[in-house]
């Protein structure tokens, strides 16, 4: 087993999809990303720090996350696992039963034992991550696996073919999924943050308070900011900001639009708070961020 020297750190990473296979690799921060992320141990341990708390993904377990709340690998046994990373925008707009979309916004990763199932994963991982561009952290998009072609569309359908088959195996009774708590949260409050999480998706790009959030689902304000905190682990704000740089480095890698087009176009209310966060994010400038797409 080989520990690694985790800070307490929390890095932000722009959502996109993406697919590795291979051994873990060495993580020296946490960090979180709007994904919803899966981790399939097909021989060894993942070890983690999830919220604060200990998880572990043992041999033959597939979990599966919405990275919004911060985490880290800790330590990890030599072994093989596949991660798929999915935009969470990406997810939403797959209109998926609310029965299945809402327990992923639950502060808990929903684990299930399916070895035929990481198998069949193990089987396309490889194809996938050469289909949709995305064999390391974060170089494939949504909007670049959308216009990929044929063969990228179609490895995005198997992508959310196999997320709908998890979602089924760990929804099913039994001693499976141990450290499923969803059941812990009320429905209703699962709905409400999940009504939340698509009007911050839909309505990131204009002016957004939190009362207009709030409203979508008939809280107050105070009300609505507690709720989706305790349920999702990151606040209202910190949720909009995170819509509105995805939305910005969209635009930056695949426009021609001025950085002060793009700053208002992906919801920022002045200059200096898209430089802000687009920096934090990116660790680079929106202009140096630019630069990457050669």
């Amino acid at each position: 087993m080989t520990r690694w020297p985790i800070s307490d750190v929390v890095e932000e990473m722009p959502p996109g999809l993406w697919v590795r296979r291979g051994a873990p690799p060495p993580m020296f921060s946490m960090h979180r990303h709007d994904d919803v992320e899966i981790n399939v141990v097909l021989h060894g341990q993942l070890h983690y720090l999830f919220g604060g708390r200990p998880l572990t993904i043992r041999e033959g377990e597939i979990a599966v996350f919405w990275a919004a709340q911060p985490h880290g690998l800790v330590d990890s046994r030599s072994g093989d696992m596949c991660w798929v990373h999915v935009p969470f925008s990406m997810f939403l707009g797959w209109g998926l039963p609310e029965a299945q979309t809402a327990p992923l916004l639950s502060a808990e990763p929903l684990i299930t034992h399916d070895p035929d199932l990481a198998r069949r994963i193990d089987h396309l991982a490889e194809q996938w991550g050469e289909e949709v561009g995305g064999t390391e952290p974060h170089v494939g998009s949504a909007a670049e696996a959308g216009a990929g072609g044929e063969s990228a569309q179609i490895a995005v359908l198997e992508i959310q073919a196999t997320v709908r088959r998890i979602l089924r195996a760990s929804s099913r009774p039994g001693p499976a999924a141990p450290l499923s708590n969803a059941g812990s949260v009320p429905a209703s409050r699962l709905r409400q943050v999940s009504t939340m999480a698509r009007y911050v998706r839909d309505h990131h790009g204009s002016p957004l308070t939190v009362a207009d959030i709030a409203a979508c689902v008939h809280l107050t304000p105070s009300h609505a900011m507690t709720v989706f905190r305790r349920t999702a682990g990151v606040t209202l704000g910190d949720y909009v900001t995170m819509c509105r740089v995805a939305e910005a480095q969209r635009l930056l890698l695949t426009t021609s639009l001025r950085i002060t087009e793009i700053a208002g176009a992906a919801g920022f209310g002045s200059l200096s708070s898209f430089y802000q966060h687009v920096t934090a994010a990116c660790g680079m400038t929106p202009r140096e961020y630019r630069r990457q797409r050669g």
